[in-house]
């Protein structure tokens, strides 16, 4: 049997008398472990001390005597561990433990400090659990810290004093007030109409994520860094920018030049390659008509985009994360006419890869036939002196028109078709490009709400090693 004693270190030094409290336990494998969290310096009142010491879930473990004590005053008064003090050493000294092991070599008397052990749990989560997962030689420990750090949380019921209750009341009067925004926007978005029109875009998808969080109350420093970031970068487009709307309306602008831009390289042979020279007007002519389209709709709607990019600014009164789920709305807005491209060239690329691939079994004489099953086949592979080239393709004699009829169209779609995979390559990737955009603002505005920055500054700061 061996004990350990967790001891917080300021009370190492203590040079007076007083109770010691906690909790004890005794593991599996025969340990006993006490946590002394607390003292009192009332030692004559030892029933009422206890009676209080109850309802905060602490029991009596000892106490912290002078040098005159004794075991036997220490066993009268049922204590499991007593301290003693004097003049002359600047520390106590355990005198008496309630278990007697087998040598003093067995006892372990650990100083931890209260400020850093609270740190191991942060709003429920064990931080201890990483290395609990890689290193089982530490798990009674961890298990030892873990148990440690939940007796020394603060209770929630704890009484304040004056000035405490003063800091209370006024911290929630500014919590209605940093609500004020989020209460507006939420009875906005309450709206049957609003719902209808905002509920497949990025921000209403975020404020719902947004609500979640908020509501679990895991994350309410990422919530508070949020907002100030949110904060000041309104400020800065308010005060820094003069026209902060012109910056969103220029950027559409350079997108539509440069898209004429690529539609003049993809006129000729780009890169030299050989394209169809009437297909490849065709698409320059369809394309640049609904450029022109989308210009004529982004001047149409140009005040109405300066002040969408002003609610921009506004959202920062939400938080950053709400900025930056409006702006990924906006790029998709501003993005749409790619995305329609994007849109006409797939499916001429895949009309033409399914006509070369039907009208390529039809000039080697094949076809596929849809009421042959598996079994079909393996029972009668032997039977028909049929030549198989798949599971449900086989030979046919066809017609010499539908032979040449067939050649025609599959030499028509096969020269075509590096032409129409020309454009269908270039807005694939002009769409992955928009893609990879949106999946870069997604993954910022979820890591600022969910990465565990409480966390990470207390480790930072503190450290395990330190324990």
């Amino acid at each position: 049997m061996s004990i350990k004693i967790f001891l917080p270190t300021n009370y190492f030094y203590v040079k007076r008398s007083c109770n010691l409290y906690g909790q004890l336990h005794i593991s599996d494998d025969n340990v006993v472990v006490y946590y002394v969290v607390d003292v009192d310096d009332n030692k004559d009142d030892t029933k009422t001390t206890t009676d209080s010491r109850e309802c905060n879930h602490m029991r009596l473990l000892g106490a912290i005597r002078d040098s005159y004590a004794d075991s036997k005053q220490c066993s009268a008064h049922d204590m499991m561990l007593c301290f003693t003090y004097n003049n002359e050493s600047p520390n106590v000294s355990l005198m008496f433990t309630g278990i007697t092991p087998e040598n003093l070599k067995q006892i372990k008397l650990i100083l931890y400090d209260k400020q850093i052990v609270r740190s191991l749990i942060i709003k429920g989560y064990n931080t201890l659990n990483h290395w609990t997962a890689h290193e089982t030689r530490h798990m009674n420990d961890e298990c030892d810290f873990y148990m440690l750090a939940r007796l020394v949380q603060p209770e929630p019921g704890a009484n304040r004093n004056k000035s405490e209750g003063l800091w209370f009341y006024g911290s929630q009067s500014l919590c209605l007030l940093a609500n004020l925004p989020m209460q507006l926007f939420k009875y906005i978005v309450g709206n049957a109409f609003v719902n209808s029109i905002i509920t497949h875009t990025v921000i209403f998808k975020h404020y719902q994520e947004w609500q979640t969080i908020y509501a679990a109350g895991s994350r309410l420093t990422n919530i508070m860094i949020d907002r100030a970031l949110g904060i000041l970068l309104m400020l800065m487009l308010f005060t820094l920018a003069s026209h902060p709307g012109d910056f969103l309306i220029q950027i559409s602008h350079i997108i539509i030049s440069q898209l004429y831009s690529l539609l003049k390289v993809l006129e000729g042979s780009p890169i030299g390659l050989k394209l169809n020279i009437h297909l490849n007007n065709f698409f320059l002519d369809c394309f640049k008509y609904h450029i022109e389209l989308w210009s004529t709709f982004l001047d149409l709607i140009e005040p109405i985009v300066r002040q969408v990019f002003l609610a921009i600014g506004a959202f920062g009164c939400l938080g950053f994360t709400y900025q930056i789920a409006l702006l990924a709305d906006l790029i998709s807005i501003v993005g749409l006419h790619a995305h329609c491209f994007y849109v006409y060239t797939k499916v001429l690329n895949n009309v033409g890869v399914k006509g070369l691939t039907v009208l390529w079994q039809v000039v080697r004489g094949n076809r596929y036939n849809i009421l042959r099953s598996k079994s079909t086949l393996k029972d009668y592979r032997v039977a028909i002196n049929i030549y198989f080239v798949a599971d449900r393709i086989e030979a046919h004699n066809y017609m010499n028109r539908q032979l040449y009829l067939a050649t025609i169209f599959f030499s028509a779609i096969l020269f075509l078709f590096p032409t129409t995979l020309v454009y269908y390559v270039v807005f694939a990737t002009l769409k992955a490009l928009t893609f990879a955009t949106l999946a870069i603002l997604e993954f910022c505005r979820r890591k600022i709400l969910n990465f565990p920055i409480e966390m990470f500054l207390k480790c930072v700061k503190k450290g395990f090693n330190e324990i």
